[in-house]
């Protein structure tokens, strides 16, 4: 019998981490390099052996590349866009598709240590939305051999959130503080829990610090990045009564903290891990109990759709049907409803603004449909999303089976909410 895991993934620039979800203990289990058990952060290089003629990546890559002749490539990040071409061992291969090899080998080289093992689900964290990194992944499901609904890919920001509500309650019973220090420099993210209105919200505040915070700035200059940075704690600190505060990044991987760790230590509970994006992903790969403050809470992020968009019936109860729900990343919210037209050929579109319970309406009037008898036209509704404020109403015509065969014309209203 095979094993089955759910996977959450840190895919990084310069490194990847993944986790699975241990069942006996109920909770992720992030997945050390096999050549060094002490380290779960994996490079992204990859190594042609022309020895063996095989692939390595990570740890094994590092390693392989001292051992063995061949071919190393890194800065595979860095050239995701670049169109040009790698010769190795009298073959070409594009960046993207050093990309995807070196993705699923991350992945292969975790299952590969089991006699049989199954993607049961696979979430894949990245920093931030990027068009060329998400195309790229959307289509990892036909390389490692799997249905498509198998893998989702979401945000270090959004992994962070099923990270920390899925920690003891006592740690959010107030706002929690998330220092995220990349190499790119310190973001800092405070995470308010409105409990006393309906619907409860979860709102997250961002503050970009890579200014004032970032490793290149300082150096070898600890003492002042801990004098920095125990002030910015100190500012952000008075704003809102902290519960917990967590660390992550690869900034906050040495012991520099001294004059910071007794601000931040004032009152509430902090905890650094390098691991809380991919320990995150894997909550949310399992889903289930994982996801219940998403249930429980309206999550309002900057990349976070805020509205319910949906039509209205026209009937004495102006019902509404949604057809997409707010509190999710814009590039993960999509919705689809099919619609037959009672003597009609207006649709009355509602955009519901969870924070003021404002409406807003328009009506679509669809031109050149053929005509047919009542209730025999019917329609799909679609929403799609370019931003977390934009997007579009797609509207196809269905026809109505064999009586009445689709026209094909599909309509498109755009909209910012």
């Amino acid at each position: 019998m095979a094993d089955v895991f759910y996977i959450g993934m840190d895919l990084c620039s310069d490194f990847t981490q993944l986790s699975f979800y241990n069942d006996i203990k109920r909770e992720p289990e992030s997945v050390s390099q096999l050549n060094n058990k002490d380290t779960y952060l994996m490079p992204n290089i990859l190594f042609y052996s022309t020895d063996t003629e095989h692939w390595y990546v990570g740890g094994e890559a590092s390693e392989a590349r001292f051992n063995e002749n061949g071919t190393v490539v890194d800065g595979i990040f860095e050239n995701i866009r670049n169109d040009g071409k790698l010769e190795i061992a009298g073959r070409e291969y594009s960046y993207q598709e050093l990309f995807m090899m070196m993705v699923k080998l991350h992945i292969d080289s975790f299952l590969y240590r089991y006699e049989a093992a199954e993607i049961k689900k696979l979430v894949i964290s990245v920093e931030t939305y990027d068009p060329e990194i998400f195309g790229l992944l959307s289509n990892l499901y036909q390389e490692m051999d799997i249905d498509k609904d198998c893998i989702e890919i979401t945000s270090h920001l959004d992994s962070g959130l099923y990270y920390i509500f899925n920690q003891p309650t006592e740690l959010w019973n107030n706002s929690v503080a998330l220092y995220d220090y990349s190499a790119d420099g310190l973001n800092y993210y405070r995470i308010d829990i409105g409990r006393n209105k309906e619907p409860k919200v979860i709102n997250v505040i961002h503050e970009d610090y890579t200014q004032q915070m970032s490793l290149s700035k300082f150096g070898n200059d600890t003492y002042q990045m801990d004098m920095d940075f125990a002030k910015i704690a100190e500012y952000e600190g008075k704003k809102a009564y902290i519960s917990a505060v967590f660390l992550t990044g690869v900034g906050f991987s040495n012991k520099w903290m001294k004059k910071s760790t007794n601000v931040l230590c004032q009152g509430r509970r902090v905890f650094v891990g390098q691991n809380i994006y991919t320990k995150g992903a894997c909550y949310r790969a399992v889903g289930g109990e994982y996801r219940g403050f998403y249930d429980e809470f309206f999550v309002e992020t900057k990349e976070n759709v805020l509205s319910d968009i949906g039509i209205s019936l026209g009937d004495e109860q102006d019902t509404f049907v949604p057809i997409i729900n707010g509190g999710k990343q814009w590039y993960n919210t999509h919705g689809k409803i099919n619609v037959i037209l009672d003597d009609t050929d207006v649709i009355t579109l509602v955009y519901k603004d969870h924070r003021t319970g404002e409406e807003k309406r328009e009506t679509v009037r669809i031109h050149g449909l053929p005509k047919r008898p009542n209730k025999t036209t019917k329609v799909s509704l679609e929403v799609e999303f370019d931003s977390p404020s934009e997007g579009a109403v797609i509207v196809r015509d269905l026809g109505f089976g064999k009586l009445y065969p689709t026209t094909n014309k599909i309509y498109r209203k755009e909209f910012t909410i």
